[in-house]
C-alpha cells in the first residue's frame, strides 16, 4: 500500500489522463458517427463523454479524500473516493439508458449507414486508447488498492468490447448489406448498464460498511494472541474510512491477578504492532478473567 500522498498523486494523474483521452475520443467518434449516420458510433461517443465526466468526478473525489480530518469528520474524508465511484456509476447508467432508448428506435426505424475505412481506422485507434487506459488504471488501481481506478478500468474494458462490436456491425453492413447498427447499439448499451451496475454495487457495499477481508482479521487476531498473558480475543470490530485509514476495537482477556500497569503495557505494545504490520489503528479493551477469590487476592496484596 502506497502512502496517502503518493496514492492521491496516482489518482489525480489517472483522472487528468482519462479526461484528456476521453474528450479526444468523444469529439472524434461524434464526428464519425454523424458522417456515417451510425447510432452505435454516436452512442459510443457519448459513452466517452460520460467517461470524461467520470474522470472529473475521480479528480474531485481524490481532492476531497486528501483533506485532513476535522471536527465534523474526525476520521478524515477517505470515503469521498467511494462516493466519487458511485457518482461515476450513475453517469454510466444514465448513458446506458439513453443509448438503449436510441438503439431500440434504430431497430424499429433502421437508417442507412455510410461506411468507410477511415471511420474503421479511427475506431480501431480508439480501442487501442482504451486498452492503454484499461491496463494503466487496472495496474495502478491494484497497486494502490483504489476502487475508483479499478472502476475506471472496468469501464474502459466495456468500451473495448462495445467499440469492437460497432466495427463488426459496420463491416457486416459494408460486405453483407445487413444493418445491425441498432442491435449492436442495444448490445453496447447493455454492456454499459452492466458495468455501471457493478461499479455502483461495489461502491455501495463499501459505503454501507462491507466486512473487512478475513485475511486481515486473522492476521490481527494472530498478533493479539501472541501478546504476553493474553487468554482470549473477542469483539474485534474494524471500520474503514478510506483506503489505508482503518480503525478498530477489540476485547482481550487477561488474568485478573496481573498488575494493571503490566497489562496496559502489553496492550500498548500490541496496538503499535497492529498499526505497523497491518496499518490499523486499534483500541484494546482489557477484560479480567480467571479472577482469584477476593480474600485470596487481598492476602496476595498484603504479602506484597
Amino acid at each position: 500500500m502506497e502512502n496517502k500522498e503518493t496514492r492521491n498523486k496516482y489518482i489525480k494523474k489517472s483522472g487528468i489522463i482519462g479526461l484528456f483521452l476521453n474528450l479526444l475520443l468523444f469529439v472524434t467518434k461524434l464526428i464519425i458517427g454523424l458522417l456515417i449516420n451510425s447510432v452505435a458510433v454516436i452512442s459510443d461517443a457519448f459513452n466517452n463523454l460520460a467517461d470524461s465526466m467520470s474522470s472529473v468526478i475521480t479528480l474531485i473525489g481524490s481532492f476531497l479524500s486528501a483533506k485532513p480530518a476535522d471536527k465534523e469528520h474526525p476520521y478524515g474524508h477517505g470515503r469521498s473516493e467511494y462516493i466519487s465511484s458511485l457518482v461515476v456509476s450513475f453517469f454510466i447508467l444514465f448513458t446506458g439508458i439513453s443509448l438503449l432508448k436510441e438503439s431500440v428506435i434504430k431497430i424499429i426505424y433502421p437508417e442507412e449507414i455510410k461506411t468507410g475505412f477511415l471511420s474503421i481506422i479511427i475506431l480501431v485507434f480508439s480501442i487501442c486508447v482504451k486498452i492503454f487506459m484499461y491496463r494503466y488504471n487496472s495496474y495502478i488501481g491494484k497497486k494502490i488498492d483504489s476502487l475508483a481506478l479499478i472502476s475506471v478500468a472496468k469501464d474502459a474494458l466495456s468500451d473495448i468490447f462495445s467499440t469492437s462490436g460497432i466495427i463488426i456491425s459496420i463491416l457486416i453492413y459494408k460486405y453483407g448489406d445487413i444493418n445491425l447498427d441498432g442491435y449492436i447499439g442495444l448490445l453496447v448499451s447493455i454492456i454499459i448498464l452492466k458495468s455501471g451496475y457493478d461499479i455502483a454495487m461495489d461502491s455501495i457495499n463499501v459505503i454501507l460498511g462491507e466486512a473487512p477481508p478475513e485475511e486481515l482479521e486473522d492476521k490481527i487476531e494472530k498478533i493479539l494472541l501472541s501478546g504476553k498473558n493474553v487468554q482470549g480475543v473477542h469483539k474485534l470490530e474494524l471500520h474503514e474510512y478510506g483506503k489505508g485509514n482503518i480503525y478498530g476495537s477489540v476485547h482481550l482477556d487477561f488474568p485478573c491477578n496481573l498488575i494493571f500497569k503490566e497489562v496496559h503495557e502489553v496492550a500498548d505494545d500490541l496496538e503499535n504492532k497492529i498499526l505497523n504490520q497491518c496499518g490499523v489503528r486499534i483500541v484494546i479493551h482489557m477484560d479480567p478473567v480467571n479472577c482469584l477469590e477476593s480474600d485470596e487476592y487481598a492476602n496476595r496484596n498484603t504479602k506484597n
